[in-house]
């Protein structure tokens, strides 16, 4: 797969899940040493766009990286996160779910969804059960693109 047409799916992929999920910002970044730079970016504003880069630390993908499992928060206001992370003064985001990317088995980066406004309840099942698949087929596509996606 060529890397025009991993952009093109992933695109694709994250247009349909933001409508699925009720949120209004979804990004595929690349991780590497304590790096967080967006390869993909959908949002209902021009606040982000690919190729942009942040340390890993003044991010909301930060725990889901160094856990390597899905985090998802609906409330973060209401949370301790907010009163120590560096990003929630900046761009105070309500609602938050990540997932870690791999590639080839190891860590490659995270697949965020956020809104700056509350949800009602807690995400279901299902919407960690769509994130999860994203992450997996997102995973697997990495793994099928020439040249390897470790530089986008």
């Amino acid at each position: 797969m060529r890397v025009s047409q991993f952009k093109d799916r992933v695109d694709s992929l994250l247009a349909q899940s933001l409508l699925d999920l009720s949120m209004t910002l979804a990004v595929l970044a690349r991780i590497e040493n304590n790096n967080f730079e967006i390869v993909a970016v959908r949002s209902n504003s021009v606040a982000y766009v690919p190729g942009e880069k942040f340390e890993l630390g003044d991010s909301y993908s930060r725990d889901v990286f160094e856990q390597q499992k899905i985090i998802a928060d609906t409330q973060i206001e209401k949370s301790a996160r907010s009163l120590h992370h560096p990003l929630y003064r900046a761009l105070p985001l309500e609602s938050y779910i990540g997932a870690p990317i791999l590639a080839d088995g190891e860590p490659w980066g995270c697949l965020d969804f956020s809104s700056m406004a509350l949800h009602d309840k807690a995400f279901s099942e299902r919407d960690l059960k769509l994130v999860e698949t994203l992450a997996s087929e997102i995973s697997q596509l990495l793994s099928y693109t020439e040249p390897r996606m470790a530089a986008l």
